[in-house]
């Protein structure tokens, strides 16, 4: 009982778990396997992989991955199943190797529900141009000074 009483205690304070936070996140995607880092991950904010721009959160990464925090920077790794890791041998980018194995399905738990959340509350601006990202105080004659001011063509 005094085992699952600590488990229990150490997954509410761990930062990935409150996800309060933004955390680093290194994740495999499900699609492709490519290893993804996103800094300041937290809820609602998209994870797209680089690779084959899938959204790595739609896959039942509870089934097929496993979580663990590193214990000197604190950033989240969800590896796939198949992927070799071994507290203590395995190294995390900021150089550590011990590692706290988090609850996925918690995690995958909270993530969707807050992202849920978080899209609903988010506002589009329908006055954003994204085709012209330039300040509108420009004017038109100035155009060409814009290439004549670029160092690489002097």
């Amino acid at each position: 009982m005094i085992c699952q009483k600590y488990f229990l205690t150490a997954q509410i304070h761990n930062p990935i778990m409150n996800l309060d936070t933004p955390f680093d996140l290194l994740m495999e995607c499900g699609g492709c396997g490519l290893e993804n880092l996103i800094s300041a991950f937290s809820p609602g904010a998209p994870a797209i992989c680089n690779q084959c721009r899938e959204n790595m959160m739609a896959y039942d990464i509870a089934v097929t991955h496993q979580g663990y925090t590193c214990d000197s920077c604190e950033r989240a790794l969800l590896l796939k199943n198949e992927t070799d890791f071994v507290n203590g041998e395995s190294e995390c980018q900021c150089g550590g190797q011990s590692f706290t194995e988090f609850d996925i399905r918690v995690f995958t738990d909270r993530v969707s529900k807050a992202e849920k959340e978080a899209l609903v509350d988010a506002d589009d601006d329908p006055n954003f141009d994204w085709c012209r990202p330039a300040p509108d105080h420009v004017a038109k004659e100035d155009y060409n000074e814009i290439f004549d001011d670029d160092p690489g063509f002097s």
